[in-house]
């Protein structure tokens, strides 16, 4: 197998780190405090600055009682996604209190074990994973066994990762992935046949999850090239024939198909999947390998003139794509990339970079489609455009400033407009009349009750019909005796009687409506005092409305000012990150191709002799 197939295999092999591609998701739960529900909205929106900003302030507000070691865990999470590793570890921390719930402190250890991978700490990372305490849902059992074998993968400890693995419950959903990364342990660990069995069994059950089936065509592609590594080349070339077509790797599955063919010595049957790269005209390493595959082949037939021809072709087509590759370079040494990456919607989708109509246009762009594509990259690339974010937002903030102040402004000119009609009808009182008023009313039933005169509850008709008696009393009073007179007397005094009985037998009745009526009279009076109080107070308290918040208003205005400068420093370092990062692995991409262009022209020149010799001319 020439060198470039092995720069190939290099580039298959493997692993895939489903144990970081599996987001750790905050469970569906019972929300108790609206601000929760309401981080819980922005977070599954995957906006989740707003979502940290929102928690962070509830947790100052002191408005999650009933959240607040899920918030510190879900702030924690969100801020390890942005990359602020000291201060997630700090929060994690925090929460392995021995009085915490045992739920919160098994999140808590898998997020430190999880950072300290990140980090490459792998031995902390193991020792954190160990405490964490047999989950009982079965997919934070499957997230904890899938990051703990890794890490010991990552240590050499394939035997124990693939144990893990093997002990590990998971959803039905999940059971593939912890079975991809089983047969992969195992393989890694000598035991070809055994992992060759798993991922055999994987890669042939029916799926219609995109991922999955990622995950599957790698897996077939990585076990392909295991096989010919250790020398069963037929088996290898039926599991690189499993992967898809329209797979991202299916450039790498047709070169390693080839070399399948090429190591049973059917270098014919090898130019079929060679040939079609070929004439897939891309930019692919898997491609650009083929060029050398297919002379490689023809010679290795003895058909060295086609052989020759395929070297010439290959050596105008590196030529080229060195030219194309260097504009490349060029341009990220110039400001297109970034100017590019302001224009171009990046949507990572499974960890591809969809094409598009403006990275046509720059020179080479199509190298930079696939280095924008890359992991390292897109990390970068997140802080950057986070900090992009951050940049807007504060210059927006900044714009603000002068609104802020004119809304202080405008509430303390209504305050000044309002307020002085409204002391002016406090001071009047006329809650206080009332009250004297109901005082007087209630000390005149108070004594009703205490000595019983019944007409002092008599309604108004019942007053005029005592007037009239009083008067005709009076009248009587002047007038001389005689029978007549007496006996309208005598009438006054029966008609008064009559009157005194009606009303001293009402008298109780009348009694409790009065009660009842000063009763009601007094509630709302009450509320009426509660509300001039608050009215009251209200006023007074008005003035902190706005007294105070042109120095805090001037106090942000400061600190945005001191901050706008700081991150487009830190946004400038991420850019030249990003370029440092691209320019790396297109010069690494340009060594590749002057590799194989050195190994292509001692190919052509030694078939340059062949060719000579078998035309009798010297060499």
């Amino acid at each position: 197998m020439p060198k470039g197939a092995l720069h190939m295999l290099a580039a298959v092999l493997w692993l895939s780190q489903t144990a970081d591609s599996l987001a750790v998701s905050v469970k569906p739960q019972a929300v108790q405090d609206l601000q929760y529900g309401e981080v819980l909205f922005h977070f599954y929106q995957q906006d989740y600055f707003n979502a940290i900003t929102r928690l962070m302030v509830a947790q100052e507000q002191d408005r999650l009682p009933h959240h607040r070691d899920e918030a510190e865990l879900l702030l924690g999470g969100m801020q390890l996604s942005y990359g602020l590793l000291d201060e997630a570890r700090d929060r994690f921390s925090r929460l392995l209190d021995e009085d915490s719930d045992a739920r919160v402190r098994n999140r808590a250890w898998y997020y430190l074990a999880r950072l300290a991978y990140q980090r490459g700490e792998q031995h902390t990372a193991l020792d954190a994973i160990a405490r964490v305490k047999k989950p009982g849902d079965r997919t934070v059992a499957a997230e904890t066994a899938l990051l703990d074998a890794n890490i010991h993968m990552q240590l050499g400890q394939n035997a124990e990762a693939a144990s893990l693995l093997e002990k590990a419950r998971a959803p039905k959903e999940m059971q593939e992935y912890l079975q991809i990364n089983r047969g992969i342990a195992l393989l890694r660990a000598g035991k070809l046949k055994e992992g060759r069995r798993i991922l055999d069994k994987v890669g042939r059950t029916h799926t219609e999850n995109e991922e999955l089936l990622a995950l599957r065509d790698r897996a077939n592609l990585g076990l392909g090239y295991e096989l010919i590594r250790a020398g069963d080349a037929a088996a290898a070339r039926q599991y690189l024939n499993r992967v898809r077509v329209q797979s991202p790797f299916v450039h790498a599955a047709l070169l390693g198909a080839g070399w399948a063919d090429a190591e049973t010595g059917d270098y014919r049957k090898a130019l079929g999947p060679w040939l079609s790269l070929l004439r897939l005209g891309d930019y692919e390493p898997a491609v650009q390998e083929a060029h050398l595959a297919v002379p490689y082949a023809f010679s290795r037939l003895g058909d060295v003139r086609r052989a020759t021809y395929y070297y010439e072709r290959a050596i105008d087509y590196f030529d080229d794509e060195s030219r194309q590759l260097q504009q490349a370079i060029d341009a990220v040494r110039g400001d297109v990339l970034l100017r590019m990456l302001g224009q171009v919607d990046t949507t990572i989708s499974g960890g591809w970079l969809n094409d598009n109509a403006v990275l046509k246009e720059i020179p080479a762009g199509r190298y930079l489609v696939e280095v924008l594509a890359g992991d390292a990259f897109q990390e970068t690339l997140k802080d950057y455009r986070d900090l992009g974010y951050l940049q807007n937002l504060l210059q927006q903030s900044r714009s603000n400033i002068e609104l802020y102040h004119d809304m202080v402004d405008t509430r303390r000119q209504a305050y000044e407009q309002r307020a002085p009609g409204i002391r002016k009808r406090l001071q009047e009182n006329r809650v206080g009349a009332l009250e004297q008023r109901w005082r007087r009313y209630q000390s005149l039933v108070e004594k009703q009750r205490a000595h019983g005169d019944p007409l002092a509850l008599a309604n108004g008709k019942e007053l005029k019909e005592l007037e009239r008696l009083d008067s005709i009393d009076a009248r009587l009073a002047k007038a001389p005796h005689d029978a007549r007179l007496d006996r309208l007397r005598e009438r006054a005094r029966w008609l008064r009687g009559i009157l005194y009985w009606q009303v001293q037998d009402d008298f109780k009745a009348r009694l409790w409506n009065t009660e009842k009526q000063l009763r009601e009279t007094r509630t709302l009076l009450d509320r009426a005092g509660e509300r001039r109080r608050r009215l009251t107070q209200a006023l007074e308290s008005a003035r902190t409305g706005f007294d105070g918040y042109d120095e805090r208003i001037e106090t942000v205005r400061k600190r945005i000012d001191s901050l706008i400068p700081r991150i487009a420093a830190a946004r400038s370092a991420a850019s030249e990150n990003i370029r440092r990062l691209a320019l790396k692995e297109l010069e690494l991409r340009k060594q590749r191709l002057a590799s194989y262009r050195s190994q292509a022209r001692y190919a052509l020149a030694r078939s340059y002799d062949q060719l000579s010799q078998q035309h009798g001319e010297k060499p």
